[in-house]
């Protein structure tokens, strides 16, 4: 049985009317015309088209800046008998799905931001094979227990090596002196939607973690390029580095900072701060190619639903993930913050 889309577009539509509500007052007050003269700019809604490898699409773009924090207590897309997958699984499927965060002690609200959103589909003569909700940018905490994702999620990992050394057998932290990585090294790796085994998953993914032959690598305190030269010898195989867990199920991470939230946004603006680029939902009867607005190339999004927060440049034009986390989030996970006011941080 392969995709279909009727169902979606329900589902899509509740999702897209859940984000972009937001509270608002405002009345029409009328302009003098020398007022009016000094008056440019354009409608909040405009529409773009585009066309890629005999696909056509119709962009419905917002000019909006939203401030949202809501609750879902099911992300469900994508449920169909795939092959090569477990009977009953679905390609997204996040219980308790949250946007944003709340304070129930002093009664903040901690909104997840977005700017731009849009809605987009894709023809194939004239049949609808592609349907997508996106944002050109999005920063905030995305929540939820993750049961499946589908997509492309990078995720960056940096921080001391202390909590390596607490997870290492004796052997390899004597590895891990001898290469000139000490508690107090800065390392990094990259992680991205993998299976238990550490090969790349890009379909109902149930583990995040490094890939098969990939390895960390020292950023700073230790024995600058020879430290990196000797861990490149050590790629993690199976799940591991010499011994060290490199994969971790997706359950485990129960809320993701999407974008930089240490940047502080300036509300004056349009543009948000940190903020992740390229954030998308889809769902597609076929591999599709969407245009990525932040490189302005074309991606491509397998068959059925597709989650997407890819990696983007930012201000200084390094291409950076769009969820970074250090190793004491990795090996342990990321308890949920609060979305909910009262007793209960999530089902409210």
């Amino acid at each position: 049985m392969r995709a279909t889309l009727r169902p979606v577009l329900r589902a899509f539509t509740v999702l897209a009317a859940c984000v972009l509500a937001s509270t608002a007052q405002a009345r029409l007050e009328p302009m003098a015309d020398n007022e009016l003269s000094d008056v440019a700019g354009q409608g909040f809604i405009n529409l773009t088209t585009d066309s890629n490898a005999g696909i056509d699409y119709t962009r419905i773009n917002l000019g909006l800046k939203v401030e949202t924090q809501m609750n879902m207590n099911k992300l469900q897309l994508g449920l169909y008998d795939r092959a090569g997958e477990a009977a009953g699984t679905s390609d997204i499927l996040i219980n308790n799905f949250a946007l944003g965060s709340v304070n129930d002690s002093t009664g903040a609200v901690n909104p997840f931001m977005i700017n731009d959103p849009f809605v987009e589909l894709a023809y194939s003569g004239n049949k609808i094979v592609g349907l997508r909700v996106g944002f050109a940018e999005s920063k905030g905490t995305l929540s939820g227990d993750i049961q499946t994702l589908s997509g492309s999620v990078p995720v960056h990992i940096k921080g001391t090596a202390d909590p390596i050394y607490n997870a290492a057998s004796g052997g390899t932290r004597f590895l891990l002196g001898l290469a000139g990585v000490y508690r107090s090294s800065i390392m990094e790796a990259d992680a991205t939607l993998v299976n238990s085994a550490g090969n790349l998953d890009p379909v109902r993914a149930t583990y995040s973690g490094m890939p098969n032959g990939s390895s960390l690598s020292c950023s700073s305190g230790c024995l600058g390029g020879l430290t990196n030269a000797l861990l490149s010898l050590f790629t993690s195989s199976n799940c591991a580095v010499t011994g060290v867990t490199t994969c971790f199920p997706l359950s485990q991470f129960q809320s993701l900072p999407i974008g930089n939230a240490a940047i502080a946004d300036n509300s004056a603006t349009q543009a948000i701060e940190g903020a992740a680029r390229g954030f998308f939902i889809s769902m597609q009867t076929q591999a599709v190619s969407w245009k990525d607005l932040d490189s302005n190339t074309f991606k491509e999004a397998l068959a059925g639903a597709y989650l997407n927060i890819p990696k983007f440049k930012d201000a200084n034009g390094n291409l950076v993930a769009p969820i970074t986390i250090n190793f004491d989030q990795a090996f342990g996970g990321i308890p949920r913050v609060d979305t909910c006011f009262g007793a209960a941080t999530k089902g409210c």
